[in-house]
């Protein structure tokens, strides 16, 4: 347990460095830049995170034939020269399609827009395309259960480069073309320092590692599948930066990144945990512990709903009167608009307990369905909202979106299994009556019922605090009852020193 819980304290570490990175950044920018210059920034980030997407999502494939043969040590050649497919295919396709990416930038910016393309807009690309490798060895070293070194590289990476951003800003005063250098420097030292103290004794993820001496379009193939769940984080990341960017001010671009930011922070952490829980109830299930499998997964399932519900009550709560001393500069009514976008989703986040666990059983065609379906109407919304410019139906439209793909996750499907119908329709349960309680909090916020929820004032703050905690009580004695018989399995699962990663 103590292993277990040194992971999660790196894992929350991190988050907090990475919603740090923006809620600390991004007013310096505006200070210093001004909302335009930030806001064209954010769009250029936008651009450079479709190198995420780049690899075809076969990060997600391989995984058993790595944990072949380097942890179980079987001279198992077959399972090798997989992952060796795998593993070239990544890089092939993170260096041409970056470059590719770069030279499509500047011939639009060139003879589209009449402008000359600046070298750090190559530059950030450049940096994304190594963050996203390091992100991919992350992946394989947690199928290979070293959870703790791998989270610790993220966030080493992470603190560096804020610890380095932010001086260069207050300090320096870099620009654009500055900061984007800083975080290219920055990918590569992570890169490097992951492979010299992580990857050294697994030659097999090094980044120069031996190449195939033929890269087989049949291992390829499997891209149909894979390349859905990066395309739908794409999705959801950057495509609603340039649609905002299109049809409202800076200021709403500037707003919704920094709520993507505080949002992120809770999801990211859900999925810190959907790596623990996918990879320990399998190893249960394994070992025939059936029972304690399926309780300990539903208990892990109501805690990350529980969690999403925390994160944006908080967030709609606090209404800007702590987010404010950060984001001085923001509109209290532009940023409760925006919240619509985020809030009600928080509290299904823990369907990413279910998707990581289908993508260990190798479920990849039924993932992708889903990840497909979510891509195609956010598309849909996307041009709607760039057509009709109406910018407070797109937000809404952006809930609806994460709402319908959480619930294609936690339904039980054609080919659903045990855990999906169980901890599913828990999660599902629990998400609608959390997004309830989200929504409750946000109009008492939007119309200040009861004036406690501008006003900085100890008394109002400490109303605010006991609204939030009223809720969250209600919240979890329903969860409570609506699955009483589920959590004295899960407590003992919990109890039983085998679930420790390494």
């Amino acid at each position: 347990m103590a292993r277990l819980l040194q992971f999660f304290s790196v894992a929350a570490l991190t988050q907090v460095v990475l919603m740090l990175s923006q809620l600390v950044l991004l007013p310096i920018q505006i200070r210093l830049w001004g909302h335009g210059a930030t806001a064209a920034w954010y769009s250029a980030l936008a651009i450079a995170m479709i190198t995420t997407v780049v690899d075809c999502g076969l990060r997600t494939a391989g995984h058993a034939e790595i944990v072949r043969f380097v942890n179980e040590r079987t001279d198992d050649s077959a399972a090798r020269d997989y992952f060796q497919q795998v593993w070239g295919w990544i890089r092939v396709l993170m260096l041409v399609v970056s470059l590719v990416l770069i030279a499509g930038d500047a011939l639009l910016a060139i003879f589209i827009r009449g402008e000359a393309y600046p070298a750090w807009k190559a530059a950030l690309i450049l940096a994304y395309a190594l963050e996203t490798l390091l992100i991919i060895r992350i992946m394989y070293l947690d199928s290979l259960g070293f959870y703790r070194g791998a989270e610790l590289s993220y966030f080493v990476f992470a603190a560096l480069r804020l610890s380095l951003a932010v001086p260069a800003l207050l300090v320096l005063r870099v620009g654009a073309n500055g900061l984007a250098w800083l975080f290219l420097a920055t990918s590569a030292l992570a890169l490097a320092l992951q492979g010299r103290f992580l990857c050294r004794r697994i030659t097999a993820l090094g980044i120069f590692a031996a190449f195939p001496r033929k890269l087989a379009i049949r291992v390829f193939a499997v891209a149909r599948h894979t390349l859905a769940e990066p395309c739908a984080n794409w999705v959801r990341l950057s495509l609603p930066v340039l649609v905002i960017g299109a049809i409202a001010a800076p200021a709403a671009v500037t707003t919704y990144v920094a709520l993507r930011a505080a949002f992120g922070a809770g999801r990211t952490t859900i999925q810190q945990l959907a790596r623990v829980a996918s990879v320990e109830y399998l190893k249960f299930r394994s070992e025939g512990r059936i029972e304690g499998a399926e309780s300990l997964l539903c208990l892990f399932v109501l805690a990350a709903g529980f969690f999403g519900v925390l994160v944006a009550g908080f967030i709609v709560v606090d209404n800007m009167r702590i987010l404010g001393l950060w984001l001085a500069r923001f509109d209290r009514e532009t940023f409760q608009v925006i919240t619509l976008a985020f809030a009600p989703s928080a509290a299904f986040y823990a369907y990413q307990i279910i998707l990581n666990l289908m993508f260990r059983v190798g479920a990849l065609a039924w993932v992708a369905r889903r990840h497909y379906a979510y891509v195609l109407y956010s598309g849909i919304f996307a041009a709607f909202a760039a057509s009709t410019k109406w910018l407070s139906i797109y937000l809404v439209l952006l809930a609806v979106s994460e709402i319908l793909l959480s619930t294609t996750f936690l339904l039980p499907g054609s080919k659903s299994t045990m855990f999906q119908t169980q901890a599913g329709r828990r999660g599902l349960v629990a998400g609608s009556a959390g997004a309830i309680v989200v929504m409750i909090l946000w109009s008492a916020a939007r119309w200040n019922w009861g004036n406690v929820f501008v006003d900085v004032s100890p008394g109002n703050a400490a109303s605010s605090v006991l609204v939030l905690s009223i809720a969250l009580g209600g919240f979890s004695i329903f969860s409570y009852l609506m699955n009483t018989s589920l959590f004295r399995g899960a407590f003992l699962a919990l109890r039983c020193p085998e679930v420790l990663p390494r």
